[in-house]
């Protein structure tokens, strides 16, 4: 596995790399990092050039000034494709990462193949509206006695698949703690863009794949009227960690939908 840097126009963008075969690029979700694909390097290397960029903001990407919009995570995703010579390619993306990638494949219809958008689905304006005045409100201070660990650990174990183990929940626990850090949240921008009008702009095939334990995601039936060419896969026993915690059944699908 190969790691690195790529610039854009607001900042370098982390990476990692591996495999050998058609690309396929991975977005992971919102708050989170690459570390969200590791499972699924061993199981897709063989078959696919991997590629895990780190938007504006996560990871060791480059921290923005100002709180980026979604035509800059966009923007500057597909600037990092052109400066590694990413061409022709599918894009896997979870949460977040799945506006990203219909957002970039509703720019580069000559360039995307395929997109696997996982864990996204459709709120109308009115529900985004209401979601981003409830983000603004339920925050939690950072306090001395620490009881804002407690209360998001006692979150995050409560959002695991059954069987997921506490390892895995602390690393993904740890990782959302590193992005708490960070100035700005990639949340808002994405709530606040018109999905509905990129998905109709989607020219590839698109699988919707959706944890029926993920309770961040609604309305993702209504996607299918919506994008072109779309298809839906619903995992059983998954929540809105999947990637982490069930590598195995999640390559299965995406490498099936992506060999068809």
């Amino acid at each position: 596995m190969k790691r690195g840097y790529v610039d854009t126009d607001m900042g370098q963008l982390h990476y990692w790399t591996t495999g050998t075969g058609p690309n396929l690029v991975l977005l992971h979700q919102s708050t989170q990092t690459s570390d969200e694909y590791l499972g699924l390097a061993p199981l897709l290397a063989g078959s696919h050039t991997l590629w895990a960029i780190e938007w504006l903001g996560h990871g060791n990407s480059t921290n923005t000034p100002q709180e980026p919009t979604m035509d800059d995570y966009t923007r500057t995703m597909i600037q990092a494709m052109d400066g590694l010579g990413i061409d022709k390619t599918a894009l896997l993306g979870h949460h977040g990462g799945a506006a990203i990638a219909i957002d970039i494949a509703a720019a580069l219809p000559d360039r995307i193949t395929h997109v696997v958008a996982s864990g996204t689905g459709y709120r109308s304006p009115e529900d985004a509206e209401a979601m981003l005045k409830d983000r603004h409100t339920v925050a939690e201070p950072i306090t001395e006695d620490g009881a804002f660990l407690n209360k998001m650990w006692g979150i995050y174990t409560k959002l695991g698949s059954p069987g997921t183990s506490m390892d895995v929940i602390h690393r993904i626990f740890l990782n959302n703690m590193q992005e708490r850090l960070k100035p700005f949240d990639a949340h808002d921008p994405i709530l606040k863009w018109n999905k509905g009008d990129a998905c109709a702009k989607v020219k590839c095939p698109v699988l919707l794949l959706q944890g029926d334990l993920d309770s961040f995601v609604s309305g993702q039936e209504k996607l299918l009227d919506i994008i072109p060419d779309a298809r839906r896969v619903v995992m059983a026993d998954a929540g809105p960690f999947c990637f982490y915690d069930k590598p195995d059944e999640m390559a299965a699908v995406v490498d099936e939908f992506l060999g068809a």
